[in-house]
């Protein structure tokens, strides 16, 4: 059974450590993996400064969503899993996936 765990973040800095986190921890383990980085993702905002007059007077904001994908190749039992998921920054969200 191969499990497949997408990882998204806000933050650059903060999923880079995580990436390397999880690296650390399935190497140690001997467990077989692939890691796959997705394109980073982006969100223009454009919002009026002024409520009424000045259509021209706008303010625009950009966010990035970074991501990549975890493919474990092994079954694994549900502390390894834990410790996976439990581990990581506030700022990330993980989803598990079945194959």
């Amino acid at each position: 059974m191969k499990y497949q765990i997408k990882i998204k973040s806000l933050n650059k800095s903060s999923i880079t450590f995580y990436q390397k986190f999880v690296k650390n921890i399935l190497d140690k383990m001997s467990i077989k993996y692939s890691i796959f980085n997705l394109p980073v993702k982006q969100k223009r905002l454009t919002i009026l400064k002024s409520p009424h007059v000045n259509k021209s007077a706008r303010e625009q904001f950009e966010v990035k969503f970074y991501s990549f994908i975890l493919q474990i190749n092994k079954n694994l039992n549900l502390y390894t899993l834990k410790m996976l998921f439990l581990n990581k920054p506030k700022s990330i969200t993980a989803s598990l996936k079945n194959i």
